[in-house]
């Protein structure tokens, strides 16, 4: 009896830690369409999310990319599905291709580091920000 309360207390208990590997193809089909956003005076480019897009919002994921450093004395960090010289801001690739990193504790990584991150998928609605992020990540 005992081994039966373990085998199903491991059973239930396995699933809420469990995550999904993603990889960048899961959000080549993200769309952006031009809003003009008052707070800077611009035209800025909005997310235009699917449903099968939605369905990853909140869910614990992992996802493997180049590491940018956005600001490396604060440990902020972007993850890229291409190495700095290829990535989004040097016009090779669109926004849908880098994620923002919100690092569970501060750890120092390199630019093109290559890391699997896992951590919580929030897709941003903010023009101001990126279009995703993955929070609590850790390695």
């Amino acid at each position: 009896m005992k081994s039966l309360t373990l085998l199903l207390s491991i059973c239930l208990w396995a699933p809420s830690f469990a995550q999904e590997r993603l990889t960048w193809n899961t959000f080549e089909r993200l769309t952006f369409e031009e809003v003009f956003e008052p707070t800077t005076a611009s035209w800025v480019q909005v997310p235009v999310w699917t449903e099968e897009l939605m369905k990853w919002d909140g869910k614990y994921v992992k996802i493997t990319g180049y590491v940018i450093a956005l600001d490396a004395v604060n440990a902020q960090y972007a993850l890229s599905a291409f190495p700095f010289s290829s990535c989004f801001f040097c016009g090779a690739a669109g926004p849908e291709s880098v994620l923002e990193v919100d690092l569970k504790k501060e750890v120092q990584y390199l630019t093109d580091d290559v890391i699997t991150f896992k951590g919580i998928l929030q897709l941003n609605a903010d023009p101001l920000k990126f279009p995703l992020t993955l929070q609590k990540a850790e390695e």
